[in-house]
């Protein structure tokens, strides 16, 4: 068994969460508040650690109230910053690394677990199995959506197209691809122009 995974992405026109130099705000008022709201929905935040360094967030509730979910973190290689801001407030937080990584160890006392890993489908099966995780959004980056995609592990995505081009980047899903044949379909459920007027929300599910 597996949680039901939300992927929640704002990206640009070209489909990209960041730009070359790793501009990455995209979002408008009431999109960051949509993305509360979802925050406040689920049980997990997933991220990869990509953008953990980069982004440095805390993964905590704003604009809403409700309990902040467990965040979780992706790492292949285990290496991440002591002081990133996700470590110094609750709730509890999950290292998912393929390699041990002893400066890993220091951050136990601080509510977070370090926990092994051999690929996606094995970090969303010990959520659901010994942290009772029912419900994950999933904020990116590329990579970690693509593997996720890759792995059919993915229920729902909700995009907010903002109206800017970067022309290069970190893509949506930033991966090898799929043949044109074998590429996954999702089926539109919602669609709307935002309040703000110059952003456009997207909901699929999975068929």
């Amino acid at each position: 068994m597996r949680p039901y995974v939300i992927i929640s992405s704002t990206m640009t026109i070209d489909g990209r969460l960041a730009s070359k130099d790793s501009y990455s705000e995209l979002s408008c008022k009431y999109d960051k508040i949509r993305q509360h709201v979802l925050r406040s929905e689920v049980d997990a935040i997933m991220i990869g650690a990509n953008t953990a360094r980069i982004d440095n967030p805390s993964l905590t509730l704003k604009y809403v109230k409700g309990t902040n979910p467990i965040r979780v973190i992706v790492t292949g290689n285990g290496h991440l910053d002591q002081n990133l801001r996700i470590f110094s407030v609750p709730p509890l937080t999950i290292i998912y690394t393929k390699n041990e990584n002893p400066q890993l160890e220091n951050l136990t006392k601080n509510q977070v677990k370090i926990r092994k890993f051999l690929n996606i489908c094995n970090i969303l099966e010990d959520l659901y199995e010994n942290f009772s995780v029912k419900k994950v959004m999933v904020e990116g980056g590329g990579k970690l959506n693509w593997s996720l995609i890759k792995e059919n592990c993915v229920d729902e995505i909700r995009l907010t197209i903002s109206p800017r081009i970067f022309g290069s980047g970190v893509s949506v899903f930033d991966g090898e691809g799929f043949s044109g044949h074998l590429s996954p379909s999702f089926k539109l459920k919602e669609a709307y122009i935002c309040q703000c007027k110059e952003e456009i929300v997207l909901t699929y599910i999975k068929r």
